[in-house]
Parts: C-alpha cells; structure tokens; sequence
C-alpha cells in the first residue's frame, strides 16, 4: 500500500492469492466507479496466455465477471460448462472453463474483481472465503489507487482531448 505505481502491487497480491488458493489461472481487474465493464483500469494476470487474458477480459467477463461486479457478490462454481448461469456461453465451452471463483473488490458496483479458475471442482468453501477475504482486505488499497489515478487525470489538461480523439497512448 506505500506504492503509487499498481503494477508491483498487483504483482504481489495476485503471487498471494494464486499461492494460497493453488488457481491455475488468475486475474485481478480493477476500474473505477465511472467506467465501463470492458475498459478496466488496471489488471493483472497469472496462469494464462495473452489470448486467454483476453478471453477473460473481452468474452467471460460478460458473463461471470460482470455478475460479480454488478451484484457485488462472489461467482463460485465447480464447473463453468456445467452450471446453469454460464454453460451456455460459447466462451465457457470454447475454452473449457471449469472451477471458477470471482470475487468483487469493494461493494456493488464493485472496484474489480479477483478472477480464479482451476481445475473441476478445484476450489472448495475455504477458497471461496480466502478470495473474499483478500477482496475485502483490497478494497481499500485498491480505492486509494482509484482515488490517485481520478486526481492525476483531473490535472492532466490533453485528457478529454485524448478521450475525444482516443489517442490514450500518445505522449
């Protein structure tokens, strides 16, 4: 927490929580109160290809992360394809998705989410309430990074001209 820069941060959080829950494949997305489901702030991943980053960002996070970021509520399932709220996503049975645990960070609408997928049936109830347990210790963290983030683009005058003309990643 004495850190402005989110990378190492997330770094360590995400090696934490991969060790303590054994996820095969973890992600830890941030965005502020104001912004869209598809455009996080910052994210952070563990386990996964650059193609199953954006599986998880761009087509799972429609389904089982964006629950958990407008209900405010840990999605836990032993097996993606065969649960009734997902197994008919065809980003759930293209990339055979089984145990997940997505945990929000912060209260509806969340900060982010803590995104873990494992084996079938890796993830048990201690699981669950360590990921929900590591969000709930986050949060606050993760709003001081929010907060930090809001007050450098209020200063930054080329912002709403780059917002405008979406040049984000010109200097």
């Amino acid at each position: 927490g004495a850190t402005s820069d989110p990378t190492p941060f997330l770094e360590q959080a995400l090696d934490l929580i991969v060790d303590v829950t054994g996820a095969r494949q973890a992600l830890i997305e941030l965005r502020g109160e104001d912004e869209e489901v598809a455009a996080p702030a910052w994210w952070m991943a563990r386990g996964c290809s650059s193609e199953d980053v954006e599986a998880i960002r761009a087509v799972i996070s429609r389904g089982i992360i964006a629950e958990a970021h407008a209900t405010g509520k840990t999605v836990f399932t032993p097996s993606a394809l065969l649960d009734p709220r997902f197994r008919d996503r065809g980003s759930v049975r293209l990339h055979h998705v089984e145990a997940v645990l997505c945990a929000p960070i912060g209260s509806a609408p969340s900060l982010g989410v803590v995104y873990l997928q494992g084996d079938s049936e890796r993830f048990d109830d201690e699981d669950r309430d360590l990921a929900e347990l590591f969000a709930r210790h986050l949060a606050p963290l993760v709003d001081r990074l929010l907060v930090r983030r809001q007050v450098r683009e209020r200063e930054d005058p080329t912002r709403p001209l780059r917002r405008q003309l979406r040049i984000d990643d010109v200097v």
